[in-house]
């Protein structure tokens, strides 16, 4: 299996392989889990990937899972992009929390913010919503403000300038 999701897994790919091999779509979540029991994180990023495309019941539930974990040899906006991708509304929390843990290594940029801020906008629910709000309060970066704000589409409400907030 992992020579069939090495490099970048598209959709039209993803789905090769399913048609392929058409247990894929119903295993890989438990693959993914037995890949993050080993510590293999290397895997568990592909097969991730692969379960994004495919749909792959559970997997937001067992990416919820892994981001709490809070492990750091594992690519975590990965995680973060593919929640968003597939719309775990039950992981609003576990992304947020997981942008309160990186703040204060994620500078200069707060990439992992940002990819939280777009996961949560994807999500959209009041609760992930709630939680872009919270990014906008003046406890985070100026940069992470920002760009929660914009997501929110609330740049004059909240009266930010962004020459200021992007210094």
């Amino acid at each position: 299996m992992d020579a069939l999701v090495e490099g970048f897994v598209t959709e039209q790919r993803a789905q090769s392989i399913a048609a392929k091999y058409p247990e894929v779509a119903e295993s890989v979540v438990a693959w993914i889990r037995e890949a993050a029991c080993a510590r293999h994180w290397p895997r568990v990023e592909r097969l991730a990937n692969l379960a994004a495309a495919l749909q792959a019941p559970g997997l937001g539930e067992t990416l919820r899972e892994i981001l709490d974990a809070d492990v750091p040899e594992l690519n975590n906006e990965d995680l973060v992009d593919i929640l968003g991708q597939i719309r775990a509304t039950d992981a609003a929390a576990s992304l947020y929390r997981a942008a309160e843990r990186s703040v204060q290594v994620d500078a200069p940029a707060y990439w992992l913010c940002q990819k939280v801020i777009a996961s949560l906008s994807e999500i959209a629910t009041r609760e992930a919503l709630g939680y872009v709000r919270n990014m906008t309060a003046s406890r985070w970066p100026d940069v992470v403000r920002w760009h929660a704000t914009v997501e929110l589409g609330a740049e004059e409400e909240l009266g930010f300038d962004e020459g200021r907030m992007l210094e």
